[in-house]
């Protein structure tokens, strides 16, 4: 590194190499690919494993009767890149620790904690039953017209989204919509992209709303209100509401004039009515202490401050309950997921599956599943302690929290992680100046800026260059280095840097919902929470039902921002 920064005045070969990194990584996060390991090579692996006491003999003697795969996906392949840049020097600790402590503009662990604090307390609430209990109650007090609920929910999603974000409405109303969807016999692809599309389009109004905005405010010092939601109100709620006569279009036959009457009584689905309601009140009062102290000067107050101790919380209530309360044992099924070391030997209890234009039949309730470990005797000696073992007893003993933790997206994490550090990479090797001076020649007007920065960042970096969020990162630095802010037209025009950050502002928002999951971890997150309930979206769906809503908000919100800048300037 030759700058005092830390970054390149230069390319060289490590430059070329992070980037092909980057490309393959990519590649792989959208189109995984499994390797099935050799068989010379699987035996001695298993052995080690037994020999570590990760596995013990029972574990050794059924995987040796399976063929193991390695999946190079967003589980594995931003991981592998990583530890190969570190490998060839391309990249040094000083990047590790920029790409996960972060700087003053952003702190990737901040978004992290947000992300898995939340995801646990919803994941938890849903355990017990609330979400579809008030599911069942929508469907029964929402009248007999299906496209009337369609518009009251669309509207409420636009809502919450404009008020607490992204990332809590998918959590809590992802379950929710497969819930309703279920017991009404409606197909839930419409009801689901709908909501999907609002929370990432509304999620521009408040800085508080998504990590990117977040982002782009620190880096360039905007007052939250006057400097950015007065920009990003109306190029957010326009197209949202231009959005819902496109969505009605694309699935006019699959959302019925009249729906269904529920017999079911819907609180009868709460199987924990203390944990109901004691989670639902933390989720409620940890967002609107997250949304109140983001309007607290000099960012004084940092989102891990209140997530992480909700997150904690949550956590020990689940762990006293199944301490005081051991009866939870017959409510919460808890699947064996322990049989492997590998994600794709996961073994699971068959479950019906409800693909997305279709729904699963009303089935009676099942039996509890076996207990995840029971004494395998030769003798009378009882199985051998492995790790394995040791975490099947923890989950017989613990089965609420044992359910949370295993579907907690905790994948996502080092995936994220990884992510930003191979985005710090790319700055430090000398391409951010490479990019600025490309885009400076680009952005020559007013006009030029908004619709290029909004469309790269909307349609090419937020799905390809890991998350909306690092797709951020990129840009925030090609924005603030001098080959683009100070360039000859920026300092002739004011207006072409404040079209930049106001277009990235929506881009990174608008991009969330793409043509690829990774576009934003609540993409990811949404197709995660979907499959657990057995409705199966695909990568190709969703790049078809996307490309449309993309391609109009991005071009209306670029157009309101060109607007608003000789407005407002």
């Amino acid at each position: 590194m030759t700058e005092l920064d830390g970054q390149q005045g230069h390319l060289n070969g490590h430059s070329g190499f992070i980037l092909a990194v980057f490309c393959v990584v990519s590649i792989f996060v959208i189109w995984p690919l499994r390797i099935p390991i050799p068989k010379p090579a699987q035996r001695p692996l298993l052995l080690l494993l037994r020999s570590t006491r990760i596995i013990s003999h029972g574990d050794y003697d059924k995987l040796s009767q399976q063929r193991l795969h390695l999946s190079l996906s967003l589980k594995t392949a931003p991981i592998i890149g990583v530890i190969l840049l570190l490998a060839t020097t391309t990249i040094h600790g000083s990047t590790i620790k920029l790409g996960i402590k972060g700087d003053e503009s952003i702190k990737p662990y901040d978004v992290l904690v947000l992300f898995i604090s939340l995801a646990y307390i919803s994941i938890a609430l849903d355990g017990t039953g609330a979400l579809e209990a008030v599911a069942l109650w929508v469907s029964k007090k929402g009248g007999s017209s299906g496209r009337l609920l369609f518009l009251y929910l669309y509207a409420f999603f636009l809502l919450t989204a404009c008020i607490v974000g992204n990332d809590p409405l998918i959590l809590s109303g992802t379950p929710f919509l497969a819930y309703l969807t279920h017991h009404s016999k409606l197909q839930p692809e419409a009801w689901t992209f709908s909501e999907f599309m609002a929370a990432n389009t509304a999620s521009a109004v408040l800085v508080s709303s998504n990590p990117t905005n977040i982002l782009i405010a620190g880096s360039f010092s905007l007052n939250y209100l006057t400097d950015f939601t007065k920009w990003t109100v109306l190029p957010s709620i326009i197209p949202a509401i231009l959005t819902y006569p496109i969505l009605m279009a694309m699935f006019w036959k699959k959302i019925p004039k009249t729906l269904i009457p529920i017999e079911v009584d819907p609180w009868s689905k709460l199987r924990d009515r203390i944990g109901a309601f004691a989670l639902s009140a933390l989720m409620l009062i940890t967002i609107a202490v997250l949304v109140g102290t983001s309007f607290v000067p000099g960012h004084a107050v940092e989102v891990w401050m209140v997530t992480m101790p909700a997150g904690v919380l949550a956590f020990c209530f689940e762990v006293v309950s199944d301490l005081w309360r051991p009866d939870g044992k017959q409510e919460v099924a808890v699947k064996d997921s322990y049989t492997s070391s590998t994600e794709d030997q996961i073994v699971e209890p068959p479950r019906e599956q409800l693909p997305v234009d279709g729904h699963a039949k009303e089935s009676k309730e099942e039996p509890d599943p076996p207990p995840l470990s029971t004494p395998n005797t030769i003798g009378s000696a009882t199985e051998e302690w492995s790790l394995l073992s040791f975490a099947r007893n923890v989950a017989n003993r613990f089965p609420r929290t044992t359910r949370t933790v295993r579907r907690l997206p905790i994948s996502l994490l080092p995936f994220a992680m990884c992510e930003f550090i191979l985005v710090r990479g790319l700055e430090q090797r000398g391409w951010i100046k490479v990019f600025a001076q490309g885009f400076a020649n680009a952005c020559t007007t007013p006009a030029k800026t908004v619709f290029f920065m909004g469309f790269v960042s909307a349609a090419f970096l937020c799905p390809l260059a890991g998350t909306n969020i690092g797709a951020t990162i990129i840009l925030v630095e090609i924005m603030r280095n001098p080959a683009f802010s100070q360039s000859s037209a920026a300092l002739a025009d004011h207006r072409i840097l404040l079209g930049a950050i106001y277009s990235v502002a929506m881009g990174s928002n608008i991009g969330a919902f793409s043509y690829t999951f990774a576009g934003s971890l609540a993409g990811l997150l949404w197709r995660d929470l979907l499959a657990d309930k057995g409705i199966k979206v695909s990568q190709l769906k969703f790049a078809r039902v996307n490309a449309l809503p993309l391609l109009m908000q991005i071009t209306t919100a670029s157009a309101i921002v060109l607007g608003e800048l000789y407005w407002f300037s």
